[in-house]
C-alpha cells in the first residue's frame, strides 16, 4: 500500500470503479491514507482509523462522489472520536417502533 492525499484517495478509489457490493478497506494514518481489498498485516504501529466498507459506491456519478467520499471518511473518523453520527436520538433507542 503506498501512502495518499486524501484528494489522492479520492481520486484512486474512483479511478478503481469497485464493483456494487465489493468490499474495500481504507485507513488513515495522520494525514496519510492507504486503501485495498484487504487489511494489512497487523505491525507495530496500528493506524489512527479504518474501516471496511461494502455496498454501493458512487465512483460513477461525478456530483454524488464527493459527498459520498466525504461521509466515508467521516463514518471513519466518527469510530475514533470524531463527532458522534448516530442518526437516531440517544434517549430513544427503539425509534423504530413509533
Amino acid at each position: 500500500m503506498t501512502d495518499l492525499t486524501r484528494d489522492e484517495l479520492s481520486r484512486a478509489l474512483a479511478a478503481a470503479q469497485p464493483e456494487s457490493g465489493a468490499m474495500i478497506y481504507v485507513e488513515r494514518r495522520g494525514d496519510a491514507y492507504r486503501w485495498g481489498t484487504a487489511a494489512p498485516a497487523a505491525g507495530d504501529h496500528p493506524p489512527e482509523a479504518w474501516i471496511f466498507y461494502t455496498g454501493d459506491w458512487r465512483v460513477d456519478d461525478d456530483e454524488r462522489w464527493p459527498a459520498f467520499f466525504t461521509d466515508l471518511l467521516a463514518e471513519m473518523d466518527s469510530m475514533v472520536g470524531g463527532p458522534d453520527r448516530c442518526r437516531w436520538p440517544l434517549d430513544d433507542p427503539w425509534f423504530h417502533r413509533h
